[in-house]
């Protein structure tokens, strides 16, 4: 009984229309306490081959603010998979994607968005090569997401079979300029479909399914982004300080 009422609470706060779980603005209290304090140092002296305490430290203190102007290079983690079933879902993971980029473009700080051209990404994704691949790119901002899901299939007698899909997108926005990463964001949707006549099998019915709900979290992940950078460019943030480089 236990178990089944978990089960129920979590699918309860998945059904949700959209969960966005991002990074909020830093107050103008944080800087000061920050500012005034003492640089103090890591208790472990391992962590100085990485990054030294003075470095840390500046990068702890630092107030971000986003590009005036920026252009935005969209970068997924991991494999689409939805256009292998068939020609409906690569136009509609096509469509997906045109719709976050509209997105994107609609903000008066984005004046382009586009995805990382395959022949650049790079085949290690740490920061450094990131970094250098934006750079390349001539974009301000990387948005590098990806996304996850798990289906629930409803097997009818007398109706349609039905499969439900509870998709999330999880994204980091990362500053090429700085090295930074400014801002993160979960986003998660539920959707249910029917199958269709036209499906080939059950399995493109729940791939439909998963591209829709992927499509949605996608499109919140964008708005939040939009919002991000407005809300970060606000005067009630701060000044801007000297850039850093990492």
């Amino acid at each position: 009984m236990t178990r089944t009422l978990l089960i129920l609470t979590v699918l309860a706060v998945l059904a949700g229309c959209a969960s966005p779980v991002s990074t909020t603005a830093r107050p103008d209290d944080y800087y000061t306490s920050v500012d005034a304090g003492p640089a103090g140092g890591s208790l472990f002296a391992g962590d100085a081959r990485t990054l030294s305490d003075d470095s840390i430290q500046r990068i702890l203190s630092y107030r971000y603010e986003p590009p005036a102007l920026s252009r935005i290079a969209l970068m997924p983690f991991g494999r689409e998979v939805w256009s292998r079933w068939s020609e409906e879902l690569a136009v509609a993971a096509a469509n997906m994607e045109t719709e976050v980029l509209e997105g994107l473009r609609a903000s008066p700080r984005v004046y382009d968005a586009s995805y990382l051209p395959s022949i650049l990404v790079p085949k290690k994704h740490s920061v450094p090569y990131l970094r250098e691949a934006a750079a390349r790119y001539q974009a301000d901002l990387l948005l590098v997401y990806r996304s996850y899901c798990r289906s629930f299939d409803r097997y009818r007698l007398f109706r349609a079979d039905e499969s439900r899909a509870y998709c999330g997108v999880e994204a980091v926005l990362l500053d090429t300029r700085t090295g930074l990463v400014p801002f993160t964001t979960v986003a998660t949707r539920a959707y249910t479909i029917s199958r269709d006549k036209d499906d080939n099998n059950f399995s493109e019915t729940r791939m439909r399914a998963q591209l829709d709900a992927t499509a949605q979290a996608l499109g919140d992940v964008s708005d939040e982004i939009v919002s991000f950078l407005v809300v970060a460019d606000s005067p009630t943030v701060g000044q801007l300080r000297p850039a850093i480089q990492f």
